[in-house]
This record gives structure tokens, C-alpha cells and sequence, in this order.
């Protein structure tokens, strides 16, 4: 692997395990706490109940409040497609601002890269 000096530092956080809005409110405090330390952060949504946390209108006031911190943070939010089909969802079921749909190339190339790295809850 490459060197990472000199490299812009990127979190990837995978949610996969947390299947519930307390579950990834962790998950979600890193994030903003790496955005907010100028970290480029991506939270990947890699299950089938993880991603059910990014449909539109899902969650209370505070995991509602906790996204859109994150995305004026600039926190970018991906659903994985397998996860997507898994959940019977389509891309237009997700929230605004979810920036997109990717897979695991996608995902490992971000963490992979230099200045990269992995966590997952």
C-alpha cells in the first residue's frame, strides 16, 4: 500500500451491525466528530437494517436532528444496493441528502486509499 503522508484523511464507517437508531447513534458521533476535526468522512449503510435507517421520514426528532448534522457537516451517506434490495427499498425511498448508492468496490477503495481508514459498528 502506499504511503500516507502527505494524504487526505478519509473515514469510512460501516454501519452493519447497528440495526436500530440508538444503535448507530455511536456511529454517528464519530462522524461528526471526524468532520468536524476537517477528516472527509463517508458512512456506508452495508445491511439490510442499516440502510431501513436512511428511508425517508424513518426515525424520531433526534435521529433526524443527528442526520442533518451530519450532512451540514458535510458527512457524505451511501446505501449499499445489495442492502437496498435486501430491504425491498429503491433509491428514491431514501432520505434527502443521501449522497448516494455504492458497493463494496466503491466502499474499499475509499478506505483503502492513502489516508484512509475503516470503522465499523
Amino acid at each position: 500500500m502506499a504511503s500516507d503522508v502527505g494524504a487526505v484523511p478519509r473515514l469510512v464507517i460501516l454501519l452493519e451491525r447497528a440495526a436500530s437508531a440508538p444503535e448507530a447513534a455511536a456511529a454517528l458521533r464519530y462522524a461528526a466528530t471526524a468532520a468536524a476535526m476537517d477528516v472527509a468522512v463517508e458512512v456506508h449503510a452495508v445491511s439490510a437494517a442499516a440502510v431501513a435507517l436512511l428511508r425517508r421520514g424513518h426515525g424520531d426528532a433526534a435521529w433526524q436532528t443527528a442526520i442533518a448534522d451530519l450532512l451540514a457537516l458535510d458527512v457524505q451517506l451511501y446505501a449499499c444496493p445489495h442492502a437496498l434490495a435486501a430491504q425491498g427499498m429503491q433509491p428514491a425511498d431514501l432520505r434527502d441528502g443521501v449522497t448516494g448508492v455504492r458497493g463494496a468496490a466503491s466502499l474499499l477503495a475509499a478506505g483503502l486509499a492513502p489516508g484512509g481508514r475503516f470503522m465499523v459498528f
